[in-house]
């Protein structure tokens, strides 16, 4: 795939490039968390690809966004898995890189409210990854689905590129054009940049210059809560890149984090109606 040109997918759509991690998941459903010495029998159990930045690439290539992932993973079986896994959904993987060490995996405990406990198996290495700055063109949007400070040098480089670039809190520097994450996330409202924070089943709250706006989450059945604000970002991200207003976005987040959280998976197991229903007009 070549790299980002500013165009899109000829829906007048821009590239995206996510930067994030990329992880091999083991979700266990169980009847409860089990106390401190305890034992709890898992009911059932899953491997699948995840990571907040390959659920967020994943999400908008099924919509039909060319979208290029820039992570890593390591010289293993589960690197190898996920790098099949991105490139099946259709997801530019030149900028993957594989490095020294394993590739991220987690253990999701999901309980029966769909709430999930995520504990982490192997040291993060992201910190570690280049990013290919260069490549990005004017109109592409950029956004970090993690944040070290390394970035910053990055994140400068592509907003003065012309991209519009985005993140997960803190990412504190002036190219944020929007900040996205979940309550716990943000330390502080930042006031000089656009915080969308997400509240799982409260909604969404938007702190701009024009003030702050409450957006309530769209009623579903949660099974599994995992990747609900990953989906949530890429509707958002998806509805910007249309250039649609920021309202618009965040409304279709939430459908977006509404119908994740309704199958057992970090993103939709095959693109359900309502990606094509939001598709922005040629």
């Amino acid at each position: 795939m070549p790299k980002g040109c500013g165009q899109g997918d000829g829906l007048g759509m821009p590239d995206f490039w996510i930067i994030g991690p990329i992880a091999w998941d083991l979700a266990l459903y169980v009847d409860r968390l089990p106390h401190s010495g305890h034992f709890v029998q898992a009911v059932e159990s899953a491997e699948r690809p995840g990571g907040t930045g390959a659920n967020v690439a994943t999400a908008l290539s099924k919509a039909g966004a060319r979208v290029h992932m820039v992570g890593y993973v390591g010289a293993d079986a589960a690197g190898k898995r996920m790098k099949t896994a991105l490139t099946g959904a259709g997801i530019d993987v030149d900028h993957v890189q594989v490095l020294e060490g394993r590739t991220s995996s987690v253990v999701l405990l999901v309980e029966p409210n769909g709430e999930r406990t995520i504990v982490g198996i192997h040291p993060d290495l992201l910190h570690d990854i280049t990013i290919p700055a260069a490549a990005v063109a004017p109109g592409d949007i950029v956004y970090f689905a993690a944040w070290r400070d390394v970035f910053v040098p990055a994140a400068q480089a592509m907003a003065a590129a012309g991209a519009l670039v985005t993140s997960v809190p803190p990412g504190a520097v002036p190219a944020m054009r929007y900040l996205i994450g979940s309550r716990d996330e943000f330390t502080v409202i930042p006031e000089d940049t656009t915080a969308i924070v997400t509240e799982g089943a409260n909604g969404v709250t938007v702190h701009s210059a024009d003030g702050t706006h409450h957006f309530p989450a769209v009623p579903t059945e949660v099974v599994d809560a995992t990747g609900a604000g990953d989906a949530f970002a890429a509707g958002l991200l998806w509805a910007i890149g249309g250039e649609r207003p920021l309202v618009a976005g965040v409304e279709l987040g939430l459908v977006w984090a509404a119908a994740t959280v309704q199958e057992k998976s970090s993103v939709p197991i095959e693109a359900p109606p309502w990606i094509s229903e939001h598709r922005p007009q040629p």
